[in-house]
């Protein structure tokens, strides 16, 4: 997976034409993303990470590390696109982790308040390749997790 993050980071500072930096509002789309990994750990495991983005906000559904259904709604922006190249932040929330990632020990800040709800924060970045005008390769970023999948536009 690092690697994968290595080779869109070269390939997005090679595209140096038609680029734009910006923070706006992403185009509206659903994504699946039916394998994900844990970066430290190398495994893959079926998450069924699905998502949809609607103005500034998306809503996701995947199972978690502990097997359970989880839902997460975050604020996305754009900050960055090319022809063919989109990459994205995003903030937000999670539920379903039943507060077993309290104390976890490599998660920041996972011993504070953030962590002893039910919702716990969440935060990434995604990146997408448009194979066409509306279908493309969709990376997702988040801390400790990364996923590969495929994403359309509306």
């Amino acid at each position: 997976m690092r690697y994968l993050l290595l080779g869109i980071i070269l390939s997005l500072s090679l595209q140096a034409q038609d680029k734009t930096f910006h923070w706006q509002k992403p185009d509206s789309y659903v994504s699946y993303a039916p394998f994900s990994t844990h970066y430290f750990r190398g495994d893959i495991a079926r998450t069924h990470l699905t998502s949809i983005n609607y103005g500034w906000a998306e809503l996701g559904f995947f199972i978690n590390s502990y097997r359970e259904p989880t839902i997460a709604l975050c604020y996305k922006t754009e900050v960055f696109e090319t022809r063919r190249w989109r990459f994205h932040l995003m903030a937000g929330t999670a539920y379903g982790y039943k507060k077993k990632l309290y104390n976890y020990p490599t998660i920041p800040l996972s011993g504070t308040i953030l962590f002893k709800t039910d919702f716990v924060p969440v935060g990434g970045a995604t990146v997408e390749y448009f194979v066409s005008q509306k279908l493309a390769i969709k990376a997702t970023f988040i801390p400790l997790v990364g996923g590969l999948g495929l994403q359309y536009s509306l």
